[in-house]
């Protein structure tokens, strides 16, 4: 990424190449440069991945010399010559959205290094046209293998290009909370606490729908607190908003909380009304904590969430059909213990314990087929 220093469409690549320096393997990563340095750039220095800081972002303040767009420009250039001072057996290409410039995938295609690709979101906004479809089917039916999160990022791709990806794979990603996680359940029900967490980006994470669904007058006489967990760039809009639906008293705007299992101790069930996602980590995380969770039907919520037995599912993100899955949710309040419980027991069955191991063996298997091939 390159808009912000960190989000969770890092976690699999950054967690993988840890695992895979734990196997002895030499691992070498380029990131776009940030100062401060993320903490998780530091660990992954500390574990001998030897890392490459590509350019600043556009998004923060740079040394004077890269404003010259001569430089901008020539930074591709670094990265092809870093790359083949690498010589890698394998390259992986951590895409965060469809949405991403294609320079450094299109270098590795070129390159005649055998390479994957992982990508964590798309959306239907994001419909790619003319050249850019054709060069995605290109770059990513060209890689060893591409990596999606859900199998309706892969569908909606598939969808968006017209070509069939026949080396496509379903990958899962890390979780922040234990295997075994198993917060107490916080019996009072007045009020019911719901938990948003995610970027405050209402045009990822859609918290302007619950805001607006919860505004109703129906909502207004229930006793349920919304408290939202996480950082980003539309925190003010969304106080605003707050402040302009006269909802003060009911929402709470906590920042970023690493313990998660903290939030689960308080909050009776995640809500997650999302217009584009990949594959959550707030809903596995919510799920092995034994919580329901109200999610939109996009990308692959519907993949582990079982509405009205885990959880709840609006058809569409929309502040209707989120309206109408709040209002099942409600109905079944005195079920949500017996509902996070379920969610445990089916997230432990969908999952593996451990998926940046797995994805690290993935890998190795891609470059072992590579050299044979």
């Amino acid at each position: 990424m390159d808009s912000v220093s960190w989000g969770g469409s890092e976690v699999l690549w950054s967690e993988t190449a840890l695992k895979l320096r734990q196997f002895g393997h030499e691992v070498s990563a380029s990131v776009s440069r940030w100062r401060p340095r993320p903490s998780q750039h530091e660990t992954l220095l500390q574990a001998g991945v030897r890392l490459n800081e590509r350019w600043f972002p556009t998004s923060q303040p740079r040394p004077r010399v890269i404003f010259n767009p001569l430089v901008r420009r020539a930074s591709p250039v670094f990265f092809t010559r870093w790359l083949k001072r690498q010589q890698p057996d394998l390259i992986c290409c951590s895409h965060g959205s469809v949405g991403e410039d294609l320079t450094l995938i299109r270098i590795c295609a070129q390159s005649g290094i055998p390479y994957c690709i992982v990508l964590q979101a798309n959306a239907e906004y994001m419909w790619p046209g003319g050249q850019r479809a054709r060069e995605l089917a290109d770059f990513y039916g060209r890689a060893k293998r591409v990596f999606f999160v859900s199998e309706g990022n892969r569908t909606l791709l598939e969808t968006q290009t017209g070509f069939e990806f026949k080396n496509a794979e379903v990958v899962r990603n890390p979780f922040n909370v234990r295997r075994n996680a198993a917060p107490p359940w916080p019996t009072e029900l007045n009020p019911v606490r719901l938990a948003c967490v995610g970027r405050l980006e209402p045009g990822a994470k859609g918290q302007d729908l619950l805001l607006r669904a919860l505004a109703r007058d129906t909502w207004r006489s229930r006793p349920v607190a919304v408290s939202f967990f996480g950082k980003g760039w539309c925190e003010d809009n969304l106080r605003q908003l707050v402040r302009l639906l006269k909802m003060d008293g009911r929402v709470t705007f906590n920042g970023h909380v690493s313990d998660i299992e903290s939030i689960w101790a308080t909050h009776h069930a995640l809500i997650l009304p999302s217009r584009f996602e990949g594959l959550p980590l707030a809903i596995v995380e919510a799920m092995h904590c034994a919580r329901p969770v109200i999610v939109t039907d996009v990308a692959g919520n519907a993949e582990i969430v079982q509405d009205g037995v885990t959880g709840f599912i609006a058809e569409a993100p929309t502040e209707r059909h989120l309206h109408a899955a709040l209002e099942r949710a409600w109905e079944q309040r005195y079920n949500w213990e017996a509902m996070g419980k379920a969610a445990a027991q089916a997230i432990r069955e969908l999952l593996p314990a451990d998926p940046a191991a797995v994805f690290a063996q993935k890998l190795l298997a891609v470059s072992a087929e590579s050299v044979s091939a």
